[in-house]
Order: C-alpha cells, then sequence, then structure tokens
C-alpha cells in the first residue's frame, strides 16, 4: 500500500485541472495524519474523503481529487469498485455533509 502526503494530494488536485490551492489545509494535514494509525486502508481513505468532500480542503476540485484518490486507493489495494457507485456515493457524501468516518468507509466499502 503506498504511502500518500500533503504533496501528493496536491498533485492530485492540479491533476484533475485545479490550482493545489488549499482552502482548509488543517482538515488535510489532520486528516493525513489521523489516518496513518488506523490498521484499515479504509478508514485512512474516509477520512482524507471527509477532509476533501465535507471540509472542502481545496479551494476548487475537492469532489474530483477525492474520485481520483479514491480510485488510486482501490487500486493499491487490488479491490474492484464500481465507477458509477464510487461517483454516486462521493456526491453523497457532500450533499448531506456526511462527517461519520465510520459510516463513509461503509459507503466505500459498499462501492
Amino acid at each position: 500500500m503506498n504511502v500518500y502526503n500533503l504533496k501528493d494530494v496536491i498533485r492530485l488536485n492540479r491533476e484533475v485541472g485545479e490550482s493545489g490551492q488549499l482552502g482548509n489545509a488543517s482538515s488535510l494535514t489532520f486528516a493525513l495524519s489521523v489516518s496513518k494509525g488506523k490498521k484499515s486502508w479504509l478508514y485512512e481513505l474516509a477520512y482524507l474523503v471527509r477532509s476533501l468532500v465535507v471540509d472542502h480542503a481545496f479551494v476548487d476540485g475537492n469532489k474530483r481529487t477525492a474520485y481520483l484518490f479514491c480510485t488510486l486507493m482501490f487500486q493499491d489495494a487490488e479491490k474492484k469498485y464500481d465507477d458509477r457507485r464510487l461517483i454516486e456515493m462521493l456526491h453523497k457524501i457532500a450533499r448531506k455533509s456526511t462527517k461519520d468516518i465510520n459510516q463513509i468507509a461503509r459507503w466505500l466499502r459498499a462501492c
């Protein structure tokens, strides 16, 4: 499993066509630090998805960055996922402002 850091996530935001400008750096830094102590890659991903989609870590492109990050994590874990379900789940998290990490991890597992 690859270990991602702040520079990696900023690079992903730039890959989706944005500036990489942070809007909520503390949330993303927290998500990266907390997630490293988790046993499951799903919980690491859940913290990062929450930071991006709910806390708006970047000025723009948060859902697209979260999507790209999710696809990379699923590939790293050699897990299959349904692309359409993943997109719907990210929109659901954004729409409901879901902050519950356990709920986000369950939704990710169901993708």
